[in-house]
């Protein structure tokens, strides 16, 4: 028998007047219930921009260049943007579902443990990602080959990257990236905080 799921309310953890959610049978309803909220959905763009395409920049960063882990011959703009983007459409849903779960948790506590807790759990979600970049994006696919093609150069011989072990690779992501992921999880925390501010002074 489906239980009967009170659906998180991200209003007081944002500062904001609590919305009327109800309770939902299923954690799917509730899910869906969560996300009706407008404040909920503006939450999930920012958070999932920051973390994806600036915090895209800061791993783009700490794996190809500080680590030298390689990449395909083209713009390290385009780089960046390539991965950054791979990475927004396959993480977007993973934040969909850390919020709920976030708010959830949170629940009783600071409201300043929500983007704490938020960007350690994206951190540890995260740590695969190295594994996946070399599936999909990494020099050598045929997603890499196809853009090197159209927008790079495959002519040029690329310098050979370090070779890491996978352990190194996730390893490098997580120590990495929960520094930025925290940081970046307290920026969307704090431009909704002031939105939602904003939006309850006007009406």
């Amino acid at each position: 028998m489906t239980k009967p799921v009170a659906a998180p309310d991200i209003r007081p953890v944002l500062g904001g007047n609590p919305a009327d959610l109800g309770v939902h049978k299923g954690f799917l309803r509730a899910f869906a219930a969560f996300y009706r909220d407008p404040v909920a959905r503006l939450t999930l763009v920012i958070t999932s921009l920051l973390l994806c395409y600036v915090g895209g920049a800061a791993m783009f960063y700490i794996h190809g260049i500080h680590f030298n882990e390689g990449g395909p011959a083209i713009s390290p703009y385009l780089h960046w943007f390539l991965d950054s983007t791979v990475g927004f459409i396959a993480l977007t849903p993973v934040i969909a579902v850390l919020l709920p779960l976030t708010t959830r948790l949170v629940l009783g506590l600071p409201n300043w443990v929500f983007p704490v807790l938020l960007g350690f759990m994206f951190a540890v979600v995260t740590i695969p990602g190295p594994l996946a970049h070399d599936m999909l994006v990494a020099r050598g696919t045929p997603l890499a080959n196809l853009i090197t093609h159209h927008f790079g150069d495959p002519s040029i011989v690329m310098p050979p990257p370090t070779p890491y072990s996978d352990l190194a690779k996730m390893t490098h992501q997580f120590v990495g990236g929960l520094p930025v992921y925290l940081l970046l999880s307290t920026v969307a925390y704090l431009l909704v905080r002031a939105v939602v501010s904003r939006w309850q002074k006007s009406s």
